[in-house]
């Protein structure tokens, strides 16, 4: 059994020859450091970014920090300084979830029958899938490499990066994207009905483009201004993905949004059961409520108001559920069970 403390723990080693160059051993530093904030930045289901600019929520619970240093051959003790208690329901922190993963998917590209299908059932990003990949071939040892490298992760037994396997890493960086499904709900703010055909959407993920089909368009015109959930195909397009539709049916108007997470300390928090909270737009604000929770805001933007929601939500947590039964008021008592019916932890 992995003790706690291993969970946040990374440990590698570079043998192989009498003099390691000191760049391998920065380079094989940044490649992981790097890893875990790609993995991280998942986590937190923000949205992918052409530049490493990762927020500083994820750079707070995911930096490694060198504990411990070996000459001659090199060995690197790291770990996560990483305050985040994990509630329940969750399989540790973020940080601990991230160095998790990141056990995982050198395990699985170890495998030299490994599929780009395996590391999506992992992370379910083909983009960020693919930027985990290129980190990893560029630290993972070639058949001509003089050295060795051999992570140690999590508390997980040693595993040493194949030479072999950079080959297969090679293949499934070519191998092509694949378009995917997503949903997104959000209120439709502008529309364009020239050759690009494209309506923008306020979400909760802040604001998003769609491409439709000249076949559709009435249907969009129908939909500006309101609230709307759209199920569309995600397209690889130079480099990015393009959320796309094509049909009527794939637009609903709606009133709810399931929230999925809460925030306390600007850290999302994986709620067991969706919490549903309605939305209305007057007077050019957002208004979100659940009058169950007596979770109430008003703000601007989508994304603003959603997330104020989410932090009134973990507020309510931290001083109804979290605490001791007994020190609750029989109103506190009542709240704290509906809290915990809303949200399954």
């Amino acid at each position: 059994m992995v003790k706690a403390e291993d969970k946040k723990n990374i440990s590698f080693s570079i043998t192989g020859e009498d003099k390691i160059p000191a760049i391998e051993m920065v380079g094989a530093i940044q490649h992981i450091q790097n890893i875990i904030y790609h993995i991280g930045d998942y986590l937190h289901g923000t949205p992918n970014r052409p530049q490493r600019d990762f927020p500083q929520v994820v750079k707070d619970q995911c930096t490694l920090f060198i504990i411990n240093l070996e000459m001659g051959s090199v060995i690197a003790d790291m770990q996560i300084v990483d305050a985040q208690t994990g509630l329940p329901g969750m399989d540790g922190t973020y940080g601990e979830r991230a160095i998790s993963l990141t056990n995982e998917f050198i395990g699985a590209l170890s495998d030299p029958d490994v599929s780009i299908d395996d590391l999506h059932n992992k992370i379910g990003n083909p983009h960020r899938v693919n930027k985990i990949l290129k980190e990893l071939h560029s630290m993972w040892p070639g058949t001509q490499s003089k050295s060795e490298l051999t992570f140690k992760i999590g508390g997980n037994p040693e595993k040493r990066l194949k030479p072999d396997q950079r080959d297969v890493i090679q293949s499934l960086l070519h191998t092509p994207l694949h378009e995917y499904e997503k949903e997104v709900f959000g209120r439709v703010i502008e529309i364009r009905v020239d050759e690009k055909r494209k309506i923008r959407i306020d979400t909760p993920e802040g604001p998003i483009e769609c491409h439709y089909t000249s076949d559709i368009e009435d249907a969009v015109r129908e939909v500006i201004g309101e609230l709307v959930t759209i199920r569309g195909m995600m397209i690889p397009s130079k480099g990015k993905f393009i959320l796309s539709i094509d049909d009527e049916v794939s637009i609903d108007n709606v009133s709810q949004y399931h929230l999925k997470t809460m925030k306390k300390d600007g850290i999302d928090t994986n709620l067991i059961r969706e919490v549903l909270i309605d939305i209305d737009f007057e007077n050019d604000y957002f208004i979100a409520s659940n009058d169950d929770l007596g979770l109430l805001s008003a703000k601007p933007k989508m994304k603003q108001v959603i997330e104020e929601i989410q932090e009134e939500l973990a507020v309510l947590w931290q001083e109804y559920v979290a605490v001791e039964e007994d020190e609750l008021t029989a109103s506190g008592k009542s709240l704290r069970k509906k809290l915990i019916l809303n949200t399954g932890m």
